[in-house]
């Protein structure tokens, strides 16, 4: 596997910012907001501001190990460079959801009203790339039955990508639903989203 030079950009971008943002950021950074909007959970600076810097180094790492633990890893060749751009999606993704985590700790953004925004377009993305994994152990749908057959798997992420982009979508409305909706609305999507692609890879696998 090639080595990931974009990731490792999204390492050092996400240590930068963490850097240059630390001394502005409030004592008591917000983690978690209500469905309101209104932030209802907090973490002391020292802590929340490295959460992201942790998560994206983390995973960046992961993106190098898994091709070469799985049983499946001779399937990673077959489709390394969407293995490569779904993860390094990832990972734009976090340092997205960081500058949120940043701005809205300094005031500037709610981030309750940004981050289902930036799920939308996540989903979108990984809605576009799913059909081309290949069968593996770590990244796509991974049931009972899609890892059972090669054909199940197919037809799973070919459907769950379109159901995935679709999802995207809606979440993109989410700025016009009331805030007191706004919750359910997007979690309603993305629970009935799972739902039907797990549904699907069974009904596929009993129709195989």
């Amino acid at each position: 596997m090639k080595r990931n030079w974009f990731g490792l950009c999204i390492v050092m971008l996400s240590l930068i910012g963490t850097y240059i943002s630390y001394p502005y950021l409030p004592e008591q950074i917000a983690v978690h907001w209500n469905y309101k909007g209104a932030p209802d959970s907090y973490s002391p600076k020292s802590l929340g501001a490295l959460i992201f810097p942790i998560i994206i180094i983390a995973l960046y790492i992961l993106t190098a190990i898994l091709p070469k633990i799985d049983p499946k890893k001779s399937n990673f060749n077959r489709f390394q460079s969407s293995y490569f751009r779904v993860m390094n999606g990832i990972l734009v993704f976090l340092l997205l959801a960081q500058i949120v985590q940043i701005t809205g700790g300094i005031g500037i953004v709610n981030p309750a009203y940004i981050v289902p925004e930036l799920v939308g377009l996540l989903f979108i993305f990984i809605g576009n790339l799913s059909p081309k994994f290949k069968p593996n152990y770590f990244i796509g749908i991974r049931t009972p039955w899609t890892l059972a057959r090669e054909d199940v798997w197919k037809k799973t992420h070919r459907f769950g990508g379109k159901l995935f982009v679709l999802s995207g979508l809606l979440l993109l409305f989410v700025p016009v639903i009331p805030a007191a909706s706004q919750a359910y609305y997007t979690l309603s999507i993305i629970v009935i989203c799972l739902a039907l692609i797990v549904f699907s890879s069974y009904y596929f696998f009993i129709k195989a």
